[in-house]
């Protein structure tokens, strides 16, 4: 009996050891999800910012694959590499280079609600070629309730703070937000390591629609983050400067 389960052991320790292809396939890549659910207004694009690593000691090609496409009419979705974003019609895209053991792809799915309200659902699914079948599935949710953040001063139904507009952008861009009572608001832009680098917004509002310029003549290329705190309500949202 002792013999047998020394057996068994041993035979398990060389799959193990000998044939390491499937432990490393479950491991090619890390996928570091964001936000997966943003709401947002009319004409806006909503971004859904996602990293993957090669955790590997290979180098792998990644690709991505949108397996669910179920927008409102007038209403796209793209995928895109770092700043290179490939057309609404193509649902399957993969790096034209390899990346590297420990090297991290910036990805992101843009959701743009160009006309109506609506609520979208798409999924993705990330992984890569030396295990294609083992891969990351993402669920994303877009959505835009029926308001008007045209006028300023119109009270809008609840407090939202909207993506930026243009974005990526250079040297400006327009950040919106609604207050639903009044109250004291503060909007601020720190970089990605929390320090502050705009001081927006710092004052009593009365309830209503805003809009707010931000120039960054003084900043380097990079992902920002804009915070709106007012009342009980607070919200993050980020920006990508690119000069």
């Amino acid at each position: 009996m002792k013999k047998h389960l020394t057996r068994i052991l041993t035979f398990l320790i060389l799959i193990l050891f000998i044939v390491p292809g499937n432990i490393v396939a479950q491991n090619d890549i890390e996928v570091i999800v964001h936000e997966t659910t943003l709401t947002d207004t009319i004409g806006s694009e909503m971004i859904f910012d996602f990293e993957v690593i090669n955790i590997s000691n290979a180098e792998q090609t990644v690709f991505v694959v949108r397996t669910i496409d179920d927008l409102p009419p007038n209403w796209t979705s793209s995928l895109c590499f770092g700043e290179n974003c490939f057309a609404p019609f193509v649902d399957s895209v993969a790096t034209d280079s390899t990346l590297s053991p420990e090297d991290t792809l910036i990805a992101s799915l843009h959701v743009t609600a160009w006309m109506n309200a609506g609520t979208a659902n798409v999924q993705i699914q990330v992984g890569t070629l030396h295990d294609p079948d083992n891969r990351r599935v993402i669920d994303y949710t877009a959505i835009v309730i029926p308001s008007s953040v045209e006028n300023e001063g119109e009270q809008p139904n609840e407090y939202f703070l909207a993506q930026n507009y243009p974005n990526p952008f250079n040297p400006s861009t327009n950040i919106k937000f609604g207050l639903n009572e009044a109250g004291f608001v503060s909007l601020k832009i720190y970089d990605v390591l929390g320090n502050e680098v705009a001081d927006l917004v710092n004052e009593y509002k009365s309830a209503g629609n805003y809009k707010v310029s931000f120039e960054s003549n003084s900043l380097s290329s990079g992902i920002y983050i804009y915070r709106l705190v007012t009342n009980n309500f607070s919200n993050t949202r980020k920006m990508i400067l690119e000069k």
